[in-house]
C-alpha cells in the first residue's frame, strides 16, 4: 500500500514542486520589475530637480553703494521678484555696498574683496558713484579694467548698473552715460540703463510718479522699485509685467514702473 502511495504520488508532488517554484521565480521578477521602476522614477525626479537647481539658481553679487542700498535695496526687491514665482529654493543674491563708495573704493575693500572671492557668482552688477561717474570718469574706466582682470579666472558676466543724474541737474546724464558705455567696453559688460529710463519717466512728468528721494540724489521708493524690476528682467529674462510683486506700491504705480523696466 504504501509502495502504491508512492508510486503513484510521486508525479502529484513533482507537478506541485513545479508550480511553488514556478510561483516563487514569478514573484521575485514581480518585485524586481517593480523596484526597479520606482529606483528609475526616483533617480529621474531627482535628476529634474538637481538640473533645474543648476539652470535657475541664479547666484548674482551687486557691488555700489547707497543707490544700491536704499529703500531695502536693489538686491532685496529682486529677491523678492523672485519669490513670486515659488521657486523650490531661495534665490542667492547678496551685496557689498557702502554710502559714497566708489569703484576704486572697493577694489581695495576687504568686505568686497571676500565676497567676490565667496563663491563662482553668474552675475556681478557693478554700480558707480555718480558724482564720479560724471566728473571723473577716467577713474571709472580704470576700475572696471581692474575689475575685469580680477575676475578673469571666473565665468562671472558682469553688469553695468548705470545710475541718474542728481535732481535739477541734467547735465550731468551725458557724461554719466559715456562713461558707463565707455566702461562695458573697458570690462567686457553689459549696461542695464536704469539712468536712461529714469530719466524719460520723469521727463514724463506723469502724477503719482516720483522716483528720486526727497535729497534729490538717492532713489526714493519708486526708483529703487523701478531699478529692481529692470534687473529682474534683465538677469533672468522676465517680463516683471507678469510678477505681482508691487513692493507695497500703488497698483497703478506699480504696474507703470514695471512696463517701462521690461
Amino acid at each position: 500500500m504504501v509502495e502504491d502511495f508512492k508510486h503513484n504520488g510521486f508525479p502529484w508532488l513533482r507537478f506541485m514542486n513545479f508550480f511553488f517554484v514556478g510561483a516563487i521565480r514569478f514573484s521575485v521578477l514581480v518585485l524586481f520589475l517593480v523596484s526597479g521602476c520606482s529606483k528609475s522614477e526616483k533617480s529621474d525626479t531627482a535628476q529634474e530637480v538637481e538640473n533645474s537647481k543648476s539652470v535657475s539658481d541664479i547666484e548674482v553679487l551687486f557691488i555700489g553703494n547707497s543707490h544700491t542700498y536704499y529703500n531695502s535695496g536693489v538686491p532685496f526687491h529682486m529677491g523678492r521678484f523672485r519669490e513670486q514665482e515659488n521657486l523650490p529654493y531661495s534665490p542667492f543674491i547678496a551685496e557689498s555696498s557702502f554710502g559714497g563708495f566708489s569703484l576704486t573704493d572697493h577694489l581695495s575693500n576687504a568686505a568686497t574683496l571676500e565676497k567676490i572671492n565667496e563663491r563662482e557668482w553668474e552675475y556681478i552688477v557693478l554700480q558707480e558713484n555718480t558724482f564720479v561717474a560724471a566728473n571723473d570718469g577716467q577713474s571709472t574706466l580704470i576700475a572696471l579694467k581692474s575689475f575685469k582682470e580680477l575676475l578673469s579666472q571666473k565665468s562671472t558676466k558682469i553688469y553695468l548698473f548705470m545710475t541718474w543724474e542728481y535732481q535739477g541737474e541734467p547735465q550731468m546724464y551725458e557724461q554719466i552715460k559715456k562713461t558707463y558705455e565707455d566702461g562695458a567696453i573697458e570690462a567686457s559688460a553689459e549696461i542695464v540703463r536704469v539712468g536712461k529710463v529714469w530719466r524719460e519717466i520723469m521727463q514724463d512728468s506723469l502724477p503719482n510718479i516720483d522716483l528720486y528721494n526727497g535729497d534729490g540724489y538717492h532713489p526714493g521708493p519708486q526708483g529703487t522699485f523701478l531699478a529692481a524690476a529692470m534687473f529682474y528682467s534683465k538677469i533672468y529674462k522676465k517680463n516683471p509685467s507678469d510678477n505681482p510683486y508691487k513692493a507695497g506700491l500703488e497698483t497703478e504705480v506699480a504696474d507703470y514702473l514695471k512696463l517701462q523696466a521690461n
